[in-house]
């Protein structure tokens, strides 16, 4: 309602003797999209025009005095200073306001939608300067709204299918929803004209009021809105009502633009906590895999003779079970021996990751009850004072949220040490995927991503071109890449294994598609490193 044109119409009408005969002694811009025209009279009286064109608050008010900062100040209009304001007029049906000055000089306001801007027009029209960048070659020329005069107009845009509600183009939203509530719902053309016209000349004698809704959230009116069914602040004149309205949605962006992403990081980060609070105790709630690799290893060291040297697999009775044969995957470069130890060492690597599983579900469930009680105060932030204490006083939980996009070094993946030197970086979405493996990594490193299931792309960050990494380092990468796909909770899982060169991503393909030559396969547990 603040650039609706009844509004911006009696605006003008009750500035014209408040400014004109003034002298425009500045132009300024400090916030991004607001101009700001200092006046001055003959009684050095000082009085200032802010007009914003910046979505989503436009707005135009007057108020007493000028409050230019010393920094970060950009001036406008040099050819308009010192000159005198003759008139302000607003185009018949169109929004355009025209702000004459001596010599000719005018200034145009295109106070709405996506053109919003002022431009300074010399004394033949051509465009002087422009408020934004994006200037027309030529002035715009004012569009009068076509209001029906009858009611046999009225009847025929109702016939032509026009529905009831944009019959006057000019009235904004609440003022349309307000001429349908008087009319009762009915298409009557005599009743819609005659209640059409009432609420027109109520405009041409504004009685200026606030409405406010639950929120605070303001609505300007120039005539009683019913249809709201609320008490409403009055004002004595549009000019101060448009001023306190203004202000109000001013504030409201200012603590928007602080709460608004204070609350989306927290709400975020605590539903993160939740799920991997949920993650952690779903894989506490499993059965250990230690004592399996156990048993594995006993039957291996039992039935050293019937391992076969270089076998991929051993079969043997379950001689410390019910004596049903076991299928045993086996490395085969190592000896029967060798892989026995390999299983001792999983079930030994298994219980320490449950211990560490098991201290972390602690450190989480301190988390996610700070976040909860963190989540909850902050959803009872009412303005930027509120919210810029509760910043102050969680600075370190703040701080957290700030870099829990990215590391401290700038890289915004996931990475997991390895050991020996080695490091896996792990996309954290089809965006990162993307980057990660057609910018950020090189063509000898290693990529891994489960196969046959959604997953992260995951890059093992080899140490020079001629490096070769140890068997169980791409294991250990190949079980991380596992871990952050669809099959974490597989008892074994595939995973594709290929130097980076020999992923391709086909054109038009969706962010995260791509297509792999050369491919092997490892077949691992999924899990993260101790």
């Amino acid at each position: 309602m603040l650039t609706n044109y009844y509004t911006l119409r009696a605006l003008v009408r009750e500035w014209i003797p408040l400014l004109t005969g003034s002298r425009l002694v500045d132009a300024y811009s400090q916030h991004k999209g607001s101009l700001v025209m200092v006046f001055v009279d003959e009684e050095e009286h000082v009085q200032s025009v802010n007009l914003s064109v910046q979505s989503p608050v436009r707005h135009l008010f007057r108020y007493e005095s000028s409050n230019r900062s010393r920094r970060n100040v950009v001036d406008h209009f040099p050819r308009l200073r010192s000159k005198v304001l003759t008139n302000i007029s607003i185009a018949e049906g169109d929004r355009l306001i025209t702000w004459t000055f001596e010599e000719g000089h005018v200034l145009v306001m295109i106070p709405f939608g996506a053109r919003a801007n002022a431009l300074h027009l010399d004394g033949e029209g051509a465009i002087v300067a422009s408020f934004k960048s994006n200037a027309p070659e030529n002035a715009p020329e004012p569009l009068s709204a076509s209001m029906p005069a009858s009611v046999d107009e009225v009847e025929r845009l109702l016939t032509s299918g026009k529905p009831a509600s944009k019959l006057w183009p000019l009235l904004s939203g609440p003022l349309r929803d307000e001429l349908l509530f008087r009319v009762g719902g009915t298409e009557d053309p005599a009743r819609l004209f005659e209640t059409g016209q009432n609420l027109l000349r109520e405009l041409d004698q504004p009685t200026p009021r606030l409405y406010k809704d639950e929120d605070g959230e303001p609505t300007l009116a120039l005539a009683e809105l019913r249809h709201l069914g609320t008490e409403a602040e009055r004002f004595d004149s549009v000019d101060k009502a448009v001023r306190v309205c203004a202000r109000i949605k001013l504030a409201q962006t200012r603590f928007d633009g602080e709460y608004k992403p204070l609350l989306g990081a927290i709400r975020k980060r605590f539903a993160q906590a939740e799920r991997s609070l949920q993650r952690v105790e779903s894989e506490l709630a499993k059965p250990s895999r230690a004592e399996h690799y156990e048993h594995l290893g006993h039957l291996l060291m039992a039935q050293l003779h019937q391992v076969k040297a270089g076998a991929e697999v051993a079969q043997l009775p379950d001689l410390l079970g019910d004596g049903s044969t076991v299928t045993i995957r086996l490395d085969s470069t190592l000896s029967a021996v060798e892989n026995a130890q390999r299983y001792y060492e999983k079930a030994k690597s298994s219980r320490a990751a449950r211990e560490v599983a098991q201290e972390r579900l602690e450190g989480l469930r301190s988390q996610a009850s700070r976040l909860e009680i963190l989540h909850s105060e902050v959803k009872e932030l009412a303005d930027v004072a509120a919210v810029r204490d509760f910043k102050q006083r969680n600075a370190d939980v703040i701080s957290t949220l700030q870099q829990a996009a990215g590391d401290e070094d700038g890289i915004p993946y996931r990475r997991i040490d390895l050991g020996e030197g080695y490091e896996i970086w792990v996309g954290r979405n089809a965006r990162q995927n993307d980057e990660l493996t057609l910018r950020d990594s090189r063509p000898f490193d290693l990529w891994m991503h489960a196969r046959g299931v959604a997953g992260s792309h995951a890059v093992l960050r080899v140490k020079g071109r001629t490096d070769k990494p140890p068997r169980h380092v791409v294991e250990k990468a190949a079980a991380v890449a596992a871990w952050f796909s669809k099959a974490r909770t597989s008892a074994l899982a595939p995973v594709i294994v290929t130097q980076r060169k020999y992923v391709r991503k086909p054109r038009k393909a969706a962010q995260g598609a791509v297509r792999i030559e050369r491919e092997e396969v490892i077949l691992i547990e999924p899990g993260l490193p101790n």
